[in-house]
């Protein structure tokens, strides 16, 4: 009876999941099939970047040393790199549309609950900053899989974390050059320090889902990427670069974000006392 029942009811159910996803977004099915279009080709022999053949040879030189500035990056923040995603490269504003919802923002991330990942550039994305921020999104996706980063994660953390790779909106000196922040601050006028117009902060408890996040006016999507990004910056002043892995590290082995992320920062804060 219950073997009947797996074969008419559980297995058609399973089979049907993912066609039915790919079905409601066909800009992963053209994902996944970047590697049989005659209308790419590979950045280089081996890579896994695929390049739209519209490009220029001076855009795809470009891209091949801001992909190389931005994997450095990631691997410099998250300690190795681990994410591999699939890189698409749409230089057309029409192609990036073809495989990035919406067409919208420079660059956007595509994961699957079955493992692969896409990482789609459009016009304004050939630059180390954008590929960084995707790359950095991938490198969550790929140490705690796609349901535990939609499930787990809220995405304040997921796009505050991207944020401090991406140098378009905060400062290099937050972790990748630390020692440079106190010159940096005694040389620059205030307002070199303002990314955003100054507004009244939204909670971090109304920006936990993609909806939450996105979902709004472009107003509110800028005050929602400023939150994170101001957020993030203050916990990893806290904890320092290597409070990233760490808080990924625990998390792949059972434990909860936001309790981790408390226990992190407790921690630090604990250590620097007993060392005064």
């Amino acid at each position: 009876m219950r073997v009947n029942v797996l074969r008419r009811y559980v297995l058609p159910l399973l089979i049907a999941l993912p066609i039915g996803a790919l079905l409601l977004y066909p800009q992963v099915l053209r994902c996944m099939y970047v590697r049989q279009s005659a209308d790419f080709h590979r950045l280089a022999p081996g890579s896994e970047t695929y390049v739209s053949r519209t490009a220029t040879a001076s855009q795809q030189a470009k891209l091949q040393q801001h992909v190389r500035v931005a994997h450095d990056r990631i691997h410099r923040f998250w300690g190795d790199r681990r994410g591999r995603a699939t890189l698409i490269y749409c230089p057309i504003q029409a192609d990036y549309e073809q495989y990035c919802a919406g067409g919208e923002g420079a660059g956007c991330s595509l994961g699957t609950p079955w493992g692969t990942s896409y990482l789609v550039l459009g016009p304004d994305g050939n630059n180390p900053d954008v590929i960084a921020h995707e790359l950095c999104h991938d490198e969550l996706f790929a140490r705690l899989g796609w349901w535990r980063v939609k499930r787990q994660i809220p995405q304040w953390f997921n796009e505050g974390l991207a944020l401090m790779v991406d140098y378009r909106f905060t400062n290099p000196a937050v972790w990748d050059k630390p020692d440079s922040l106190q010159q940096a601050l005694s040389t620059a006028g205030e307002d070199d320090w303002v990314l955003f117009p100054q507004h009244p902060m939204l909670k971090l408890a109304d920006l936990e889902t993609t909806r939450d996040f996105f979902g709004g006016d472009s107003f509110h999507t800028m005050l929602a990427y400023q939150t994170a990004a101001e957020e993030v910056t203050r916990w990893l002043a806290v904890v320092g670069r290597p409070g990233v892995p760490a808080l990924s590290n625990a998390m792949a082995t059972g434990h909860e974000f936001s309790d981790t992320y408390r226990q992190l920062e407790r921690a630090k804060r604990a250590a620097r006392k007993r060392s005064k």
